[in-house]
């Protein structure tokens, strides 16, 4: 089998597994196909993790396997980046890919160190940049939730009409294999749309542009690729004719047919697409290269080091973005957001919290959504219990189980039972028995407590002697379900509220 095919066959099947991984990230949780064992395959969230024992051990596997076949992650195994491939190959049909003599890059390692800086001082921005987490968002909340919502919507018009035992046979095995049986909502899904979209526009200029200048991940991999040693081997090119050069879709191979090592993501295009007339072939091996970002002798060499106007730029920025930092550590938000259960405080969750939706996609009442600005700029897309979707149901622990950084700690069914996230008020002017006389104990029906945090008691109410209920406040847990289920539109009769 040639490379080229080996590498296309890799990719797909890669692709096709992890997109498996996250479709089935949901109840019931099989810690065997867990999809946050590939996150943790990210440096990345061993960093943000505050170096998570198990992300660790998974991240120092990735960057063994880069220190032997170079960044074979962003070219063969990066499910964003395959699907950039994907969009670049529909692109090129209608542009012809030409390429400037490559630079080495350095912009984007100063990016790399300001994120690492930034987290150190408190602002945790890597959840915006991070490929995995950009895909996982973009893959839960648009593609995964439409076509949850669109499969349920066919089925349901489909048995309302007097099916067939064929058909609802067909219908309760899809229902227990591939969809959900409900209707998935997540707020701000547009917004996480956008993020998504917006590398794959920066197709239309340069492909995998964000992996060429942008992307943290693939910074950090650049850097251990420079030791790999799997190296390309190829002679010099008299002709300069450009081919492998235009074929290469990071940009890493330069007019005299050498290339910048740590650039390369091993697509082997110029391993199995070139045409040259002086039949130059290039070959990966693991032996000595013959040239391996050797200066030409041709023309002097490239000073090395930054310019003093792209250290100024970079302080600029830097020390604008830690003064910012800075100054969002010590303002004390005050919020009436319900977190799940097992966040320890809200610096914790908001510097850990990679933003990848994990949490989100797999509650289980869909009552976990991200917030916007509730929480200020850095708590952006964090997770937060939205009473009007859904609940925190008793006796599920999901959300510590799928988090990858441990924003959220893994807890046991009794460990979860005894959190508290909030505490419910009874709002007496639009409670249906507080208002107006009405025996309507739904709330109390409803809590999961065995001993009922919410109480029942007679009051007076217009004259008449009515059940009405009341919060033990030392038994409430604040799983929402109370105010999910109240029947009041508009506020409703009870209220959870945040600790």
């Amino acid at each position: 089998m040639k490379i080229k095919t080996l590498k296309i066959v890799v990719q797909s099947v890669a692709f096709i597994s992890i997109c498996l991984l996250f479709w089935y990230l949901r109840y019931p949780i099989n810690n065997f196909f867990n999809a946050i064992l590939f996150f943790q395959l990210s440096p990345i969230i061993s960093i943000v993790s505050n170096f998570l024992s198990i992300a660790v051990i998974f991240a120092t596997l990735l960057i063994i396997i880069t220190l032997i076949f170079g960044r074979v992650f962003c070219g063969w195994i990066c499910p964003y980046g395959t699907l950039m491939d994907i969009v670049s190959f529909f692109i090129g049909i209608f542009k012809k890919n030409k390429e400037n003599q490559p630079k080495k890059i350095k912009f984007k390692y100063f990016f790399l160190i300001l994120l690492v800086i930034l987290t150190a001082f408190g602002l945790q921005l890597f959840w915006l940049f991070e490929p995995i987490t950009i895909f996982a968002r973009g893959f839960y909340f648009t593609f995964y939730s439409i076509a949850n919502n669109l499969s349920n919507d066919f089925f349901y018009n489909l048995m309302s009409n007097g099916p067939g035992k064929i058909t609802e046979g067909i219908y309760q095995i899809t229902k227990s294999t591939i969809i959900e049986n409900r209707e998935l909502y997540f707020n701000h899904s547009l917004s996480m749309l956008v993020i998504f979209i917006i590398p794959l526009l920066l197709l239309l200029f340069r492909r995998r542009f964000w992996c060429r200048y942008i992307c943290p991940l693939g910074s950090f991999l650049a850097i251990i690729s420079t030791k790999s040693l799997l190296t390309r081997q190829s002679n010099e090119c008299l002709t300069k004719c450009g081919q492998c050069k235009n074929l290469c879709r990071m940009n890493a191979i330069k007019d005299n047919n050498t290339y910048i090592k740590q650039e390369c993501i091993l697509c082997m295009d110029c391993v199995q697409e070139t045409k040259c007339v002086n039949k130059y072939k290039s070959k990966f091996s693991f032996t000595k290269h013959i040239i391996c970002n050797l200066p030409n002798d041709n023309k002097p060499q490239q000073k090395s080091g930054i310019s003093r106007k792209d250290f100024l730029s970079w302080l600029i920025v830097s020390l604008g973005l830690i003064s910012l930092a800075v100054k969002n550590k010590f303002i004390n938000k005050k919020t009436n957001i319900i977190r799940p259960p097992g966040i320890l405080n809200e610096k914790d969750l908001k510097l850990k919290c990679i933003r990848c939706g994990n949490c989100i996609k797999a509650c289980v009442t869909n009552g976990l959504q991200p917030v916007l600005l509730e929480a200020g700029l850095d708590g952006i897309w964090t997770p937060k219990l939205d009473a009007k979707i859904g609940y925190c149901e008793y006796e599920c622990t999901l959300c510590g189980h799928v988090c990858p950084t441990q924003a959220i700690k893994k807890l046991t069914v009794e460990e979860k039972m005894k959190i508290k996230i909030g505490i419910a008020k009874i709002q007496k002017d639009t409670c249906i028995s507080w208002k107006e006389g009405l025996e309507c104990l739904v709330c109390e029906e409803h809590c999961p407590i065995p001993s009922k945090a919410i109480k029942v008691k007679k009051e007076n109410i217009n004259g008449d002697l009515v059940k009405v209920p009341y919060i033990n406040e030392d038994l409430c847990i604040g799983c929402s379900i109370c105010q999910n289920k109240c029947p009041v539109d508009g506020k409703k009769g009870i209220i959870v509220e945040s600790l």
